[in-house]
């Protein structure tokens, strides 16, 4: 039988998994510039940042079924979600990690990755084609 501090390390292990899998996930949908960000130990409202570039409100209705198809698998439910499909900034809360959907001028306007820019980088496919 695992201890605690066992089951912490799996519990957390599983999640940074699923994180890269939601951010593999988006560049299979071909969203761009896709980032990672581990926030643990910067702040306590949650572990990871999954941010991305999509080019429409289509695109960003597309990777969110995706993402919701792979979580419901997981039994991953989103707590809180901004789902404004025409949003420049449409955001999806799991608790230990939050999914940024930004259309590019709300990408630019925003710039999450330099207000967070003391977070570990464990995630990149910045510069893809579109």
């Amino acid at each position: 039988m695992k201890d605690k501090t066992e089951l912490v390390k799996d519990i957390n292990e599983e999640i940074r998994d699923t994180v890269i899998e939601v951010a593999e996930l988006l560049k299979s949908d071909r969203a761009r510039d896709i980032v990672v960000l581990d926030l643990r130990g910067i702040t306590s409202i949650t572990d990871y940042f999954i941010i991305c570039t999509v080019n429409s409100s289509v695109q960003t209705k597309s990777i969110v079924r995706d993402v919701e198809d792979l979580l419901f698998k997981k039994r991953l439910k989103p707590i809180n979600s901004v789902d404004n499909y025409e949003s420049p900034w449409v955001l999806f809360d799991y608790n230990y990690f939050v999914l940024h959907i930004f259309l590019k001028d709300g990408r630019n306007f925003y710039q999450l990755e330099k207000l967070w820019n003391d977070a570990e980088l464990i995630y990149s496919s910045e510069g893809d084609e579109e």
